[in-house]
Order: structure tokens, then sequence, then C-alpha cells
């Protein structure tokens, strides 16, 4: 009897603190702590008896903080369990308001056109021909030499214009220096348009020779005796000209035309100023072939230029004696037609180095390297 009034006490004891703790933790209003998932049930026991309370595993479906949470605690539970299995994790996807399509995001360098130029470039492009960026700057150097050819040389002296070819003769020859810088534009991908600008240097050294003096000193024995001139003139020098290109597997063709005019000073002799406006038309056809090397392109051509360098020089110099003398001759490439041999490297798309160089076998000779950046 006394076994069972304590043991009927004891529970008495025990439901007394268990509603005593309820009433404790709802009136404090405080939350109470999250079960761990991952324990076993919370065994109570008592010196009677063992009692197993089970917490709520099912909280509410309307308790979107608690559904989170416990979504968060499950994938974290999860990638532990990957890790000491050692499976690889999977980067977690962005979500789709940041996904973004590849193809937008990264175009192909390929079809870098610029705004509108090369017209029709995409389509060629598809068609498998690989065309150069549509921009281009060029800065170059020209050096060249020629034979000036002189004729029509007229000599006004108070009114009075006397035939200088019948009396004189006048040989000439120039050395030129141009520094320039051309801008282009592919504006279909079988045309360019260019425009240049750029400062030039003409030594030019002119021996002339009177005929009755000439013939004097013949009767005396002596040789002839030219009277020489050398002009040093200086100017701008602006232009523009196109290309034609067409090609047919390695090989390829070229016609250029351009159009140039020089805006030269200089000093004549005793004191005076010349100051000529040298115009040309430059035409030229390139045969070609083209092969890659590496990552870079190699061409190689041989060619024709035309030179129509002529042009009607007028001056009026201050003569002492004889006052002011005005002349005019007209002046031209001796054999204007040139073979030119030349190389264009294409280290990359954007940088890339030509030369040319030329010869009509009979005192022309010129050399023009440059570089070129394309974007």
């Amino acid at each position: 009897m006394r076994i069972r009034s304590s043991f009927v006490h004891t529970i008495i004891l025990l439901f007394f603190s268990l509603a005593l703790f309820c009433s404790f933790a709802e009136s404090s209003g405080s939350e109470p702590p999250k079960p761990n998932l991952t324990s076993v049930p919370v065994q109570a026991e008592s010196p009677a008896s063992s009692i197993s309370i089970k917490p709520a595993l099912r909280p509410s479906l309307f308790d979107n903080e608690e559904s989170s949470a416990r979504m968060k605690w499950r994938m974290s539970v999860m990638n532990e369990k990957k890790q000491e299995a050692g499976v690889p994790q999977t980067t977690e996807p962005l979500p789709g308001s940041v996904l973004i399509k590849a193809d937008t995001v990264q175009p192909n360098p390929e079809q870098k056109w610029q705004t509108l130029f090369p017209i029709f470039g995409a389509g060629a492009e598809k068609r498998g021909h690989k065309l150069p960026y549509a921009i281009g700057v060029t800065p170059g150097f020209y050096y060249g030499r020629r034979h000036i050819k002189v004729d029509n040389a007229k000599v006004a002296l108070s009114n009075f214009t006397i035939p200088a070819d019948k009396l004189t003769k006048i040989k000439v020859k120039s050395r030129e220096k141009n520094w320039s810088v051309r801008l282009d534009t592919w504006i279909f991908p079988f045309l360019s348009l260019y425009a240049l600008g750029g400062y030039t240097r003409e030594y030019t050294d002119a021996a002339i020779s009177v005929d009755l003096l000439d013939r004097v000193r013949k009767l005396r024995g002596a040789s002839r005796k030219p009277f020489k001139v050398s002009v040093d003139l200086t100017g701008i020098t602006y232009g523009g000209g196109m290309t034609l290109v067409g090609g047919y597997k390695n090989y390829f063709a070229a016609l250029d035309s351009n159009y140039t005019i020089s805006a030269l000073q200089g000093d004549l002799v005793f004191g005076n100023r010349l100051s000529p406006d040298v115009r040309a038309l430059l035409c030229s056809l390139r045969l070609g072939w083209r092969k890659q090397i590496c990552n870079s392109w190699l061409n190689l051509w041989v060619g024709e230029t035309y030179w129509d360098t002529t042009n009607t020089i007028r001056g009026t110099p201050d003569i002492p004696v004889l006052g002011t003398v005005e002349f005019s001759l007209k002046e031209g490439t001796k054999k204007p037609w040139s073979t030119h041999i030349g190389t264009h490297l294409e280290i990359t798309k954007t940088f890339q180095f030509m030369v040319d160089m030329g010869s009509n076998f009979s005192g022309l000779f010129c050399i023009t390297p440059a570089f070129i950046w394309r974007f």
C-alpha cells in the first residue's frame, strides 16, 4: 500500500510539474525552441516509468517563414551528406531574371560590323568571305625620285613672248618625301573610299643650257656649261581615292586610283618665291596571291602604275637689269608607267604592315612603307 501510494503521489507530482511548466511557457509568450530533426524523439524519464514526448514535426502549411527555414535546413543537410559521400556539388542556378542567352552577351567577334559599313558585309561573311574591319587609319611615308620632262617653255619680257624650247634645253630631276595619314572606309566588301593628308618636301634640280651660248663656247673649244637652279619646295598635300578589289581562292586583283594636290612653296633665284600647286593622278593595278601563315595573312603582289603628273608651272621673278620676267613651262614624268612589287602582312585583323616599291627603269624609283590600324 505504501509503494502504491508513493507511486500515485509521484504521478500526481509529475503531472503537476508538467502543467506548471506549460502555463509558464504560455504566459511568457516566447517562441519554443525549434526541434532538431536530426535527433531522435526526446525521452523524458521518471523514476516510476518512461514517457515519450515527441515534438511537432509538421509545422503549419501557412507558416511561410517556417517552411523557408526548413527547406534551407534540408538543402544544407543534403549538401553535407553529399560532401561526406564524396559526391561533387552542382552550382546553384541563377534566378530566372538574371538568366541571359549567351549569344546576346558574347557576340561573335567575326561579326564586328560598324554601324552601317560595309554594306552587304554580313551577307558576305555568311557566304564564307573573310572581310577586314571597315575602318582603317594608315600612317605612311613615301620616298621617290624621278626625271621630269619639260616642254612648252615660254618666257615673256615686256609683253614679248619667247618660245624657250627652241633656245634652251632643260633637264630636271626631282626627289620627293611625303609623310601622310590616310583614313579609309569599306563602303562595300569590294569598294573602299579614302581621304589623305600630309606634308611634302620636294627637291628640284634643273640644268638649263642656252643653245646660242653653247655654240659660241663650242667654237672656242670649250664644252657646254649649263646654268643650274635648285629649288626646295615644301607644303601640305591632300586628296582622296578609291580601291576596287576582287578575288578567286588565294588570288586577288586590286585597282586603285587617287588624286592629290600639293600646295608647295619655295625660294627661286634672286630672292623670288615660287608657289605652284602640283596635281597628281595615279592609277595602279595589282595582281596578287594570299596565304595564311599561323594566325596571320601574307599578301604578295606585282603590278603597274600610271603617273599622270603633268602640271603647268608659272612664275614672275624679278631679274636684275631685265626686270620682271614671266615664264611658264609644262612638266611631267618621263616614261609614266612603272612596275611595282609589294607585300601586305596582316599580323592581326587590327594591326598590319605594308610596303610597296616601284621603278620605270629610267630614273624613277619609289618606296612606300606604311602601318595600318583597323577597327
